[in-house]
């Protein structure tokens, strides 16, 4: 009888966590979906358009853009097999005047931001930014990345 009451125990036990998993499994599933693969644009939106048109123009689904100001953005969008688009976004600034550790990197970095000022005014608006040529975009938001790490490296509190 004592082994039939640990047998029903450990079953019932198992039978709660089961439910408890399958009641959250699809909340917890779209969240890491989120993570990995970009949120679900919505048609009409802004992430929608950005998303659409990495899809169209990108490489891979891969595609950059510009508000002409510093701000690079890369968008990642992939279209899943039940029709949504997902799309992530990283963006990236290149401050106006910005001072480097180097005199080089503080012309590349005027350079660059003159750049996208004048590629913003040449190419289409898309979502409430400039679409930039792959490799160009590429190229600024791989120096955005490291005039970011250089500014938070040397602005740590405490320095």
């Amino acid at each position: 009888m004592n082994t039939l009451k640990r047998c029903y125990i450990h079953f019932l036990s198992v039978a709660v966590v089961m439910v408890a998993l399958a009641m959250t499994a699809g909340t917890g599933m779209a969240g890491v979906f989120d993570f990995t693969q970009g949120r679900v644009a919505s048609p009409g939106t802004d992430l929608h358009a950005l998303g659409s048109e990495a899809i169209e123009q990108g490489l891979g689904g891969i595609s950059y853009f510009t508000n002409g100001e510093g701000r690079v953005v890369e968008v990642r969008a992939k279209e899943m097999a039940n029709g949504d688009l997902r799309v992530s976004i990283r963006k990236v600034h290149i401050p106006q005047n910005y001072v480097a550790d180097t005199r080089d990197l503080t012309d590349e970095a005027e350079r660059t931001y003159g750049r996208l000022e004048e590629l913003a005014g040449e190419n289409p608006w898309v979502g409430g930014y400039a679409v930039l040529p792959h490799n160009e975009g590429m190229k600024a938001y791989k120096f955005g990345v490291m005039v970011e790490t250089e500014f938070n490296r040397n602005h740590k509190v405490g320095n």
